[in-house]
């Protein structure tokens, strides 16, 4: 079968494409044909070896949407032929690839397989950062930053979907458009206005219930002038410093929580009931992928470096 893989760390210039085996299918596992494979920032610490990897040649990526081709014994979520996405699969960049049958969710009929592989990572890290770490209630307010993104596009969706006020952040014009489509409330063009002060407008001084943050250590002190008394912030990512320095009296002054999410460490009854509310939503139509753009397995070191240097909003998706 056709890989993407690379034997060594580096640049996107280290990925090609190899013939590997075709894996078999084992108890409680699903083999899946690769319609779409989505690329997400994890992937490019991995490539360069910011987090390793277990052995090489490696096939990266964790998502995957595409058809079952064949099942092992004791699966009983799915059957051969049936349509699924999945995310935290290691090696989905191939044309066949392993996943635990537990890991799998229907695709609805509506959807591509690009869509299905666009869709995984962003919107169940979303999930887990509304609903198993925020306890997201109805008619909370909701500041996501970076809402042009595929994580934070998925992060208004499901918070409109349940029924939250949305503030948005956006870096220009297209993407608070972008963010408006997703279900926003409010967007604020953080280039150009004040964050902290155009937050406090909007809710009147009150503050946010909630905050998803995609990088923590620029936003940390000014998370903590947004927050109200009691209020939740979701550590989604802090990619310019993992170490960040805490101011701990405004954080007790607000008694607010600094809450941590990461999908590949998430209890596997967390995923599952994310993996089937989502599920349920799109097949309701309520929510929608966001894809920035799809390329050819072959064009696995184009589209990497696109991730990287941020050439598109949402998804960055491969098909083989």
């Amino acid at each position: 079968m056709k890989a993407v893989v690379y034997e060594k760390y580096g640049g996107p210039e280290v990925l090609q494409i190899r013939e590997m085996n075709k894996p078999e299918v084992k108890h409680g596992e699903v083999l899946i044909k690769t319609g779409g494979s989505g690329i997400n920032p994890v992937d490019t610490y991995f490539r360069k070896g910011i987090r390793q990897v277990k052995s090489f040649p490696h096939i990266p990526h964790f998502d995957i949407a595409g058809t079952i081709a064949a099942t092992g014994e004791d699966v009983p979520f799915v059957q051969e032929g049936d349509r699924v996405w999945a995310t935290n699969v290691p090696g989905t960049g191939a044309e066949y690839v392993i996943a635990p049958a537990e890991s799998v969710f229907p695709l609805p009929e509506h959807l591509s397989d690009a869509d299905g592989a666009a869709l995984a990572m962003p919107l169940m890290t979303a999930h887990l950062s509304l609903h198993y770490r925020a306890r997201l209630q109805p008619d909370e307010t909701v500041l996501v930053y970076g809402g042009a993104g595929a994580v934070g596009n998925a992060g208004i969706q499901l918070a409109k979907a349940c029924g939250a006020n949305v503030i948005a952040t956006a870096g220009n014009k297209e993407k608070a458009d972008i963010c408006k489509e997703a279900g926003a409330d409010s967007v604020i063009l953080y280039k150009e206005e004040n964050v902290v002060e155009k937050v406090n407008e909007i809710t009147g001084g009150k503050g946010v219930h909630i905050i998803l943050d995609m990088s923590l250590s620029e936003n940390l002190e000014s998370n903590l002038h947004m927050i109200e008394t009691g209020g939740r912030i979701v550590t989604i990512g802090s990619p310019k410093n993992n170490t960040p320095e805490l101011p701990w009296r405004l954080l007790n002054q607000k008694h607010a929580s600094l809450l941590g999410v990461l999908l590949f460490t998430a209890p596997k009854e967390e995923l599952r009931r994310a993996g089937e509310e989502i599920t349920t939503l799109l097949e309701k139509k309520k929510i929608h992928s966001h894809i920035g753009k799809v390329f050819s397995f072959e064009e696995a070191a184009i589209a990497h470096r696109a991730l990287e240097n941020h050439e598109y909003s949402g998804s960055i998706v491969l098909t083989p």
